[in-house]
């Protein structure tokens, strides 16, 4: 017998042991950002499936080793790899979601992440179990709640520190500095800063070796993720300067999910500049890109609806309904819980727009109320206050002036409970609320809040270092030009 014929069969991708297996993953981990990530995703599903084959044969085929660690570091490449197909469910509010690509559709999301923390659990190993709860975190902010999503990412940071397991400290810190910027702007921002700090020591040991393969999206992810704090704060130029070097560092081909949610918020930075033409090169240029690959896609869907949302600043509502009535349709079928109340939001923007063909104020009402119901559930408050206060404008249009002065009192006061928010301008909300006092009568009352619509504006425009770009935030975007227009 040859020494190749001994040992235990191989599993369905020919490896034999656990040591088979575990260069296979690291094989695969290097693969990501270098070659398309279904393969990656092609690859770890196979190292699961022999881990699965070895798991049958009982302990005598592995040894003393235990499968569960290697399928914990699996998964978490796997995970990684395919954000892209990432859905919260088939839209009937099951919560489980699914990845789907051949020769592996429709896993359940869920399924993946319970296996990974029932492994972890098994293992009593702290950093495996910091993996696992990573894995988690990032799924719940999908499928389920913000709170959720951050208790599960405040807790995998505390145990990859107990651990000492640094990269996946950095990992999983970076989610939570990113969601937490949805609930307090400071903390998140600081957070973040925190990871950075972590980052530019970089793990001088890795407790995992597919985790150095790993790191370099990481950063990629941490770098974007920081510029989306600059930009949600106000700060132009540093939020561009951040995104730019993000976008970068990843592809459309090889990191197609981080590539997308990269681009998508650059896209949101160029729009509320006023920088038009540049904003629908990105977006159309990523929309093409991403669509051969992902029939119904989560980021395809918010890329599509960013891009209606573009065309009615730009006033171009005609142009604006078919990417965004078609994102809304991607959204429908790959939901998820933080993307669908922005887009229904956009909807009911196209809704209310006056040279809309189609226009519906009383539908775009609805859609505003259907929003502001579901992230009290879910915990969204950016979309919540832009619901109220682009309710208060629909309200307004109807001819419902208590109603509009209730909401635009309702949003106000959220803002100031919550502080500055993501995807939110500030100045916005502040100036609607002066627009329903005015038509109300009410000018004593008006001319504070115009005051500081204004002042949000100005400290804005004052980010931006290139004159022409400064003038086309100040006169391009529509708030901006309200604001100035009612200033004067």
């Amino acid at each position: 017998m040859t020494s190749a014929a001994s040992g235990p069969p191989p599993g369905p991708a020919g490896h034999r042991d656990l040591q088979d297996c575990e260069r296979a993953l690291v094989a695969a981990a290097a693969r990501y950002g270098r070659e398309p990530g279904e393969e990656v995703v092609r690859a770890c599903i196979a190292v699961l499936e022999s881990l699965d084959a070895l798991d049958a044969l009982g302990p005598a085929a592995n040894g003393d080793a235990d499968t569960d660690s290697l399928r914990v570091r699996t998964l978490r490449v796997l995970l990684s790899a395919s954000e892209l197909w990432w859905r919260s469910g088939d839209g009937n509010g099951d919560g489980n979601g699914t990845i789907g690509i051949e020769p592996w559709p429709a896993v359940p999301l869920h399924t993946l992440v319970t296996q990974a923390e029932e492994a972890a659990a098994r293992t009593a190993d702290r950093a495996l179990r910091a993996s696992a709860r990573h894995m988690a975190g990032q799924h719940l902010v999908v499928t389920h709640s913000l709170d959720a999503a951050l208790t599960a990412l405040a807790e995998a940071v505390e145990l990859a520190r107990a651990a000492g397991d640094t990269f996946t400290e950095l990992e999983a810190l970076t989610d939570l500095g990113h969601c937490t910027v949805g609930r307090d702007m400071k903390l998140g921002v600081s957070m973040l800063e925190r990871a950075e700090t972590l980052a530019s020591r970089s793990p001088g040991a890795f407790l995992h070796p597919e985790q150095a393969e790993l790191l370099p999206m990481t950063l990629a992810r941490l770098t974007g993720h920081i510029g989306v704090a600059a930009f949600d704060r106000g700060t132009f130029d540093t939020a561009e300067s951040r995104l730019r070097d993000s976008l970068h560092r990843l592809s459309p081909g090889n990191t197609p999910g981080p590539y997308a949610k990269m681009t998508n918020f650059l896209g949101q930075l160029l729009t509320a500049a006023g920088r038009f033409e540049e904003a629908e090169v990105l977006l159309t240029e990523a929309v093409g890109r991403i669509a051969p690959r992902a029939t119904a896609s989560t980021h395809q869907g918010y890329n599509l609806g960013l891009l209606g949302k573009l065309y009615l600043e730009w006033d171009r509502p005609d142009q604006a309904a078919p990417p965004l009535l078609a994102g809304w349709e991607h959204l429908r079928a790959a939901p998820h819980v933080s993307l669908l109340p922005l887009l229904r939001n956009y909807l009911g923007e196209l809704l209310m727009h006056p040279s809309y063909a189609r226009r519906d104020v009383t539908r775009a009402c609805d859609l505003f109320t259907e929003t502001v119901e579901e992230c009290r559930r879910t915990g969204f408050q950016r979309s919540e206050i832009a619901a109220l206060m682009l309710g208060a404008r629909g309200a307004l249009q109807l001819g419902d002036p208590q109603s509009a002065l209730a909401l635009s009192d309702r949003a106000v006061e959220r803002l100031a409970e919550t502080g500055e928010m993501p995807a939110l301008r500030s100045e916005e909300v502040y100036f609607t609320r002066y627009e329903i006092l005015l038509s109300a009568g009410r000018q004593e009352h008006a001319a504070p809040w115009l005051d500081r619509a204004r002042a949000v504006l100005l400290a804005k425009g004052r980010t931006i270092a290139d004159p022409a770009a400064r003038n086309a935030f100040y006169t391009r975007v529509p708030t901006s030009r309200s604001i100035l227009a009612a200033s004067e």
